[in-house]
Protein backbone atom coordinates (compact mmCIF):
# COMPACT_ATOMS: atom_id res chain seq x y z
CA UNK A 1 0.00 0.00 0.00
CA UNK A 2 0.98 3.46 -0.84
CA UNK A 3 0.75 6.85 0.57
CA UNK A 4 2.22 9.56 -2.41
CA UNK A 5 2.35 13.29 -2.02
CA UNK A 6 2.90 14.98 -5.17
CA UNK A 7 4.13 18.73 -4.92
CA UNK A 8 2.16 19.37 -2.11
CA UNK A 9 2.50 22.97 -1.38
CA UNK A 10 0.45 25.09 1.55
CA UNK A 11 0.24 29.18 0.74
CA UNK A 12 0.31 31.38 4.00
CA UNK A 13 -1.69 34.69 4.43
CA UNK A 14 2.44 36.42 4.08
CA UNK A 15 4.61 33.59 2.91
CA UNK A 16 4.37 29.98 1.78
CA UNK A 17 3.52 27.99 4.81
CA UNK A 18 4.88 24.55 2.71
CA UNK A 19 6.73 24.72 -0.51
CA UNK A 20 6.30 22.19 -2.84
CA UNK A 21 7.27 19.23 -1.28
CA UNK A 22 6.77 15.34 -2.91
CA UNK A 23 6.88 12.26 -0.58
CA UNK A 24 6.05 8.85 -1.21
CA UNK A 25 5.79 6.15 1.67
CA UNK A 26 4.92 2.39 1.42
CA UNK A 27 3.61 0.42 4.54
CA UNK A 28 5.81 -2.37 6.10
CA UNK A 29 8.92 1.35 5.42
CA UNK A 30 9.92 3.92 7.48
CA UNK A 31 10.25 6.99 5.53
CA UNK A 32 12.60 9.86 6.61
CA UNK A 33 11.58 13.57 5.55
CA UNK A 34 14.14 15.95 6.67
CA UNK A 35 13.36 19.95 7.38
CA UNK A 36 13.44 22.54 10.14
CA UNK A 37 10.76 22.44 12.73
CA UNK A 38 7.98 24.78 12.36
CA UNK A 39 4.95 25.62 9.73
CA UNK A 40 6.53 23.29 7.26
CA UNK A 41 6.41 20.17 9.14
CA UNK A 42 3.11 20.98 10.73
CA UNK A 43 1.63 21.62 7.16
CA UNK A 44 3.41 18.50 5.57
CA UNK A 45 1.43 16.11 8.19
CA UNK A 46 -1.72 17.81 7.68
CA UNK A 47 -1.62 17.81 4.14
CA UNK A 48 -1.01 13.68 4.22
CA UNK A 49 -3.24 13.23 7.18
CA UNK A 50 -5.96 14.40 4.86
CA UNK A 51 -6.83 17.60 7.41
CA UNK A 52 -5.51 20.02 5.57
CA UNK A 53 -6.23 20.97 1.63
CA UNK A 54 -2.81 21.90 -0.11
CA UNK A 55 -3.23 24.63 -1.99
CA UNK A 56 -1.32 22.60 -5.04
CA UNK A 57 -0.28 19.27 -5.21
CA UNK A 58 -1.97 16.26 -4.45
CA UNK A 59 -1.99 13.34 -2.12
CA UNK A 60 -2.92 10.11 -2.72
CA UNK A 61 -3.69 6.79 -0.65
CA UNK A 62 -4.36 3.45 -2.22
CA UNK A 63 -4.24 6.13 -5.36
CA UNK A 64 -7.15 7.90 -3.93
CA UNK A 65 -7.13 11.37 -4.04
CA UNK A 66 -9.79 11.05 -1.19
CA UNK A 67 -9.62 13.29 1.81
CA UNK A 68 -11.63 11.10 3.98
CA UNK A 69 -10.01 8.05 2.79
CA UNK A 70 -6.88 9.66 4.34
CA UNK A 71 -8.39 10.98 7.71
CA UNK A 72 -9.46 6.97 8.14
CA UNK A 73 -5.73 5.64 7.10
CA UNK A 74 -3.58 8.03 8.30
CA UNK A 75 -2.66 8.64 12.07
CA UNK A 76 -1.03 11.85 12.65
CA UNK A 77 0.93 11.49 15.63
CA UNK A 78 2.00 14.30 18.49
CA UNK A 79 1.87 16.89 15.89
CA UNK A 80 2.66 20.05 17.64
CA UNK A 81 -0.38 22.08 18.38
CA UNK A 82 -2.34 19.93 16.75
CA UNK A 83 -2.87 16.43 17.78
CA UNK A 84 0.02 16.62 20.59
CA UNK A 85 -1.71 15.95 24.65
CA UNK A 86 -2.07 18.98 26.34
CA UNK A 87 0.31 20.14 29.15
CA UNK A 88 -0.52 19.54 32.18
CA UNK A 89 -2.44 16.61 31.82
CA UNK A 90 -2.30 13.10 33.39
CA UNK A 91 -0.15 10.03 31.55
CA UNK A 92 -3.63 7.85 32.55
CA UNK A 93 -5.37 11.15 31.28
CA UNK A 94 -4.19 10.85 27.49
CA UNK A 95 -3.95 7.30 27.60
CA UNK A 96 -7.53 6.98 28.40
CA UNK A 97 -8.07 9.93 25.47
CA UNK A 98 -5.78 7.87 22.72
CA UNK A 99 -8.12 4.40 23.45
CA UNK A 100 -10.98 6.37 23.36
CA UNK A 101 -9.38 7.82 19.91
CA UNK A 102 -9.06 3.77 19.09
CA UNK A 103 -12.23 2.82 19.77
CA UNK A 104 -10.74 0.59 22.38
CA UNK A 105 -12.36 0.64 26.33
CA UNK A 106 -10.87 3.47 27.77
CA UNK A 107 -12.17 2.67 31.51
CA UNK A 108 -9.55 3.27 34.45
CA UNK A 109 -9.07 -0.54 34.75
CA UNK A 110 -8.00 -0.62 30.87
CA UNK A 111 -5.69 2.11 31.15
CA UNK A 112 -4.12 0.64 34.29
CA UNK A 113 -3.85 -2.88 31.78
CA UNK A 114 -2.34 -0.59 29.30
CA UNK A 115 0.29 0.84 32.00
CA UNK A 116 1.26 -2.59 33.33
CA UNK A 117 1.67 -4.19 29.92
CA UNK A 118 3.90 -1.21 29.26
CA UNK A 119 6.11 -0.22 32.08
CA UNK A 120 4.51 -2.10 34.87
CA UNK A 121 2.89 1.03 36.05
CA UNK A 122 5.93 3.11 36.75
CA UNK A 123 4.87 5.94 35.01
CA UNK A 124 0.99 6.47 35.61
CA UNK A 125 1.30 8.91 38.49
CA UNK A 126 3.68 11.48 36.36
CA UNK A 127 2.47 14.63 34.25
CA UNK A 128 2.37 13.58 30.54
CA UNK A 129 5.35 15.80 30.26
CA UNK A 130 7.54 13.90 32.97
CA UNK A 131 7.72 11.08 30.72
CA UNK A 132 11.08 10.49 28.64
CA UNK A 133 10.54 11.63 25.38
CA UNK A 134 11.02 8.10 23.60
CA UNK A 135 8.42 6.70 25.67
CA UNK A 136 5.96 9.37 24.52
CA UNK A 137 6.23 8.50 20.95
CA UNK A 138 6.38 4.95 21.51
CA UNK A 139 2.84 4.95 23.28
CA UNK A 140 1.19 8.04 21.25
CA UNK A 141 2.35 5.52 18.17
CA UNK A 142 1.42 2.22 19.28
CA UNK A 143 -2.03 3.56 20.41
CA UNK A 144 -2.35 5.32 17.08
CA UNK A 145 -1.67 2.26 15.15
CA UNK A 146 -4.59 0.49 16.73
CA UNK A 147 -7.16 2.46 15.22
CA UNK A 148 -8.67 0.21 13.03
CA UNK A 149 -8.56 1.32 10.02
CA UNK A 150 -5.04 3.30 9.54
CA UNK A 151 -2.10 1.99 7.96
CA UNK A 152 -0.17 5.06 8.32
CA UNK A 153 1.31 6.94 10.67
CA UNK A 154 3.21 10.33 10.66
CA UNK A 155 5.45 11.37 13.30
CA UNK A 156 6.11 14.79 13.55
CA UNK A 157 8.96 16.02 15.38
CA UNK A 158 10.02 13.53 17.46
CA UNK A 159 13.15 14.99 18.20
CA UNK A 160 11.79 18.41 19.61
CA UNK A 161 11.49 16.77 22.90
CA UNK A 162 15.59 16.43 22.58
CA UNK A 163 17.23 12.65 23.97
CA UNK A 164 18.73 10.05 21.17
CA UNK A 165 16.99 9.89 18.01
CA UNK A 166 17.89 6.10 17.59
CA UNK A 167 15.10 5.55 20.04
CA UNK A 168 12.43 7.28 18.23
CA UNK A 169 13.60 5.91 14.98
CA UNK A 170 13.53 2.53 16.69
CA UNK A 171 9.55 2.91 17.60
CA UNK A 172 9.07 3.80 13.76
CA UNK A 173 11.03 0.42 12.49
CA UNK A 174 9.13 -1.66 15.27
CA UNK A 175 5.49 0.02 13.63
CA UNK A 176 6.89 -0.67 10.26
CA UNK A 177 7.69 -4.33 10.96
CA UNK A 178 4.19 -5.11 12.43
CA UNK A 179 2.88 -3.52 8.62
CA UNK A 180 2.33 -0.48 9.31
CA UNK A 181 3.67 2.81 6.91
CA UNK A 182 5.57 5.35 9.02
CA UNK A 183 6.79 8.72 7.82
CA UNK A 184 9.44 10.45 10.37
CA UNK A 185 9.92 14.34 10.22
CA UNK A 186 12.77 15.38 11.52
CA UNK A 187 15.40 17.93 11.52
CA UNK A 188 18.81 17.28 9.20
CA UNK A 189 20.87 17.20 12.25
CA UNK A 190 18.53 14.39 13.40
CA UNK A 191 19.03 12.76 10.04
CA UNK A 192 22.73 13.04 10.75
CA UNK A 193 23.03 11.50 13.80
CA UNK A 194 20.93 8.54 12.73
CA UNK A 195 23.16 8.32 9.60
CA UNK A 196 19.77 7.86 7.19
CA UNK A 197 20.29 8.93 3.91
CA UNK A 198 18.00 12.12 3.29
CA UNK A 199 15.53 11.07 -0.01
CA UNK A 200 13.06 13.68 0.76
CA UNK A 201 13.06 17.21 2.41
CA UNK A 202 10.45 20.03 2.84
CA UNK A 203 10.25 21.74 -0.16
CA UNK A 204 11.93 19.24 -2.44
CA UNK A 205 10.02 18.06 -5.11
Amino acid sequence: MKLQADRVAVSGAHAPLLPATSVSARTGEVTLVAGDPGYGQVALALALGGRLVPSSGAVRLHGADDARLLRSGVALVDVPSVTEPEEGLTVRAVIAEELALSRQPARAADVSRFLQTQDGGRHGGLRWEQLPSWLRTQWLADLASRRGAVDFLVLASPDRFGGDPCDWWNVAKELAGRGKGVIVQCTHASARLLSEPVRYELGMS
